[in-house]
């Protein structure tokens, strides 16, 4: 059976239901991590669990080389689909060798992470990402902050897309938090589940660490401004491959 991540990020109803994004503030967001990180034209970077490509876009924009990859094959179709001259896009499990190395920097952004069964699991994704860095290359990744989340948790909540309505309920359930979708279209009914890790600042920190990195900054939102354990709702960490 597919793992949950596999079977949902791939199908119309995910899509739908995330497709109010804010397009503005992912924008800002890369534009202010690429004038702290000082990268310089033409880098090659890699996004890594790109989704459709919404930040891969904004980096190419930015005169980067861009190689977007994504577990979702529906994802990384619209993806090509929309693709600049730059940009480059696989589908791609980041538990595997990436198929890119000497890169200059990579980005995991907007909790694209935490999905696995195992800690283990994360780490060689982790680990994967170092082994695809030049030596001094950088690593951003982008996550919840689980105290601001928890604090902040919308029990219940009910979306409605078109003729399409998404019954949400949200969770802490065994370290993670959890997300249980019932679909509604018709007389049709789907039930899908999201399950994140709550992974704190000091875990990430630890498990950049245990991969190899060096820990250089930690942000607590888009505006890259300290993190506060208590009310930053980020963690962005940035890290160096040694």
């Amino acid at each position: 059976m597919p793992k949950w991540f596999e079977s949902w990020f791939d199908t119309k109803y995910y899509h739908l239901l995330y497709n109010n994004r804010d397009e503005a503030e992912a924008e800002q967001f890369i534009k202010n991590l690429c004038t702290f990180l000082k990268l310089p034209q033409g880098a090659d970077v890699a996004d890594v669990a790109c989704g459709k490509g919404r930040h891969s876009r904004v980096l190419a924009s930015l005169g980067y080389h861009v190689l977007g990859l994504d577990i979702s094959p529906a994802s990384i179709e619209y993806a090509i689909s929309q693709a600049g001259p730059h940009e480059q896009y696989a589908v791609h499990d980041m538990r595997k060798p990436f198929p890119a190395v000497q890169i200059d920097a990579a980005f995991n952004l907007f909790t694209s992470f935490g999905y696995f069964d195992t800690e283990a699991e994360d780490l060689s994704a982790l680990e994967n990402v170092l082994h695809s860095l030049k030596p001094g290359g950088v690593f951003v990744q982008d996550y919840l902050n689980p105290a601001y989340t928890l604090s902040n948790l919308k029990a219940e909540e009910t979306v409605v897309r078109g003729d399409i309505s998404f019954e949400i309920h949200r969770y802490e359930q065994d370290g993670s938090v959890k997300k249980d979708i019932r679909v509604k279209q018709g007389m049709e009914t789907h039930a899908f589940q999201e399950s994140v890790k709550l992974y704190s600042a000091e875990d990430f920190k630890r498990l950049h660490t245990n991969a190899g990195f060096r820990v250089l900054n930690t942000f607590g939102d888009y505006s890259l401004n300290p993190f506060n354990e208590k009310s930053s709702p980020r963690i962005i960490l940035v890290s160096e491959k040694p």
